[in-house]
């Protein structure tokens, strides 16, 4: 089954990780594009199917009615207005396409988190990142309480504020590179965000920290169909 990850981390950090399924899965998507939520045009390449759209269609599928009841992704998004604008402008060539107007709708609709992906993801195209050139596509570098307050206890109140429920109770580390003054000591010192996710290639198991929760990332683990088959298959 897919589950949801909110629900996983909490079971781990709970100890009582032997109560959900042997084998199973969570669908997680980072940096929070406007593609997460909505189909929409893509310069050069048309419409684009939004992820919930595909969830909503493979859910139906498997699960009819009691597709509704479920939450099948987290989108982990960026937190800064403007961090979001000068990323989407510079990525995407449209500053609107990582906007927050669609967080808390998907939040409510029970097939979507939104988690946390940071203040404003150590971005070279963010503005304010001028003044921190060491800590540019460096998250790992962040080794104070002011850092790691801004990336995660803001970005926290910021996106919580904007969506609602159970949005940013999961933090994913940007670039997947943790920070080990934030896993080590921010995080468990902390009561809003419940746990954190990397991106080592490896099973989520019941003795993992979960402030450094596996991930497979498409691309670097896996490419094709085939690919992800052959991930689910392994023991």
């Amino acid at each position: 089954p897919v589950l949801r990850l909110l629900d996983v981390a909490r079971e781990l950090r709970a100890g009582s990780f032997a109560r959900l399924p042997p084998r199973f899965a969570c669908i997680t998507f980072d940096d929070g594009s406007d593609y997460d939520w909505r189909d929409a045009a893509f310069p050069g390449h048309g419409v684009q199917r939004s992820m919930s759209s595909i969830l909503r269609s493979h859910s139906r599928k498997l699960l009819g009615l009691a597709w509704l009841k479920r939450a099948h992704a987290t989108s982990f998004v960026i937190a800064s207005p403007r961090a979001r604008h000068e990323i989407a402008a510079s990525a995407l060539g449209d500053p609107g396409l990582m906007s927050d107007s669609w967080w808390r709708e998907a939040q409510r609709s029970g097939l979507m988190d939104i988690g946390t992906h940071g203040w404003n993801h150590v971005h070279p195209a963010v503005s304010e990142m001028a003044s921190r050139p060491e800590l540019v596509e460096r998250f790992d570098r962040i080794d104070n309480p002011v850092d790691a307050g801004l990336q995660v206890d803001r970005a926290y109140e910021s996106i919580h504020a904007r969506a609602g429920g159970d949005a940013g109770r999961i933090f994913a580390y940007p670039y997947g590179q943790v920070s080990e003054f934030i896993a080590a000591k921010h995080l468990p010192a902390q009561r809003d965000v419940v746990a954190a996710v990397a991106v080592e290639p490896k099973p989520l198991q019941a003795q993992t920290d979960p402030w450094r929760i596996p991930r497979y990332v498409c691309g670097p683990d896996w490419s094709s169909d085939e690919g992800l088959e052959a991930l689910l298959a392994r023991e």
